[in-house]
């Protein structure tokens, strides 16, 4: 295998204009994509073009629930504390850093052997990038919009509710310490 075929690809397997460019329905018909096996190297451009594709697509992910709950519920719209909505994306892309190494390293938690009888582990060492989600974002314009109808003022809403998540979290830690087949039951 040559360079060129380990930059682009051998042979006519990789279209990349099918590949990289979106199918519109009212567009042509093109011939369905190739599906590739499990284990086939890919070459570095299509490699390359997928990472970037999938890490703007995470970044985006990343960024958008703090900058929702910023903008819109805390000090309404527009938004005129602009500090506070860059902490707070700057926060969780560091929490998404910060987790993530966790994750994908995958510690073992001493002496869980010897108390709970098995080994136990925080992370899944598997490379997967945690992050914020966008389940929370209803619950959370709901509730800070009716604390400040209350009169709390939207800061301090915010943390009301950063911390009763995270005392929810305590809740995931305890149902992940209990074995399997005790919660199938």
């Amino acid at each position: 295998m040559g360079l060129k075929e380990k930059i682009f690809g051998e042979g006519d397997g990789y279209d990349y204009s099918t590949l990289c460019m979106p199918s519109m329905p009212w567009g042509k018909k093109r011939h369905p994509m190739k599906f590739y096996p499990l284990d086939e190297p890919l070459p570095l451009l299509l490699s390359l073009i997928m990472g970037l594709q999938h890490a703007f697509a995470m970044v985006g992910g990343l960024i958008t629930p703090p900058y929702v709950v910023a903008k819109f519920t805390i000090d309404d719209f527009p938004f005129p504390n602009v500090e506070l909505q860059q902490y707070a994306i700057v926060a969780a892309l560091i929490t998404s850093g910060i987790c993530t190494c966790i994750n994908v390293l995958r510690f073992e938690i001493p002496l869980s052997k010897k108390l709970l009888g098995r080994r136990l582990f925080i992370g899944s060492g598997l490379l997967s990038v945690m992050g914020t989600s966008f389940t929370f974002l209803p619950i959370f314009e709901i509730a800070i919009r009716q604390m400040k109808a209350d009169g709390i003022e939207g800061t301090v809403a915010y943390g009301k509710m950063l911390g009763t998540s995270m005392l929810c979290a305590l809740l995931e830690v305890i149902f992940s310490l209990i074995p399997g087949g005790t919660i199938q039951k």
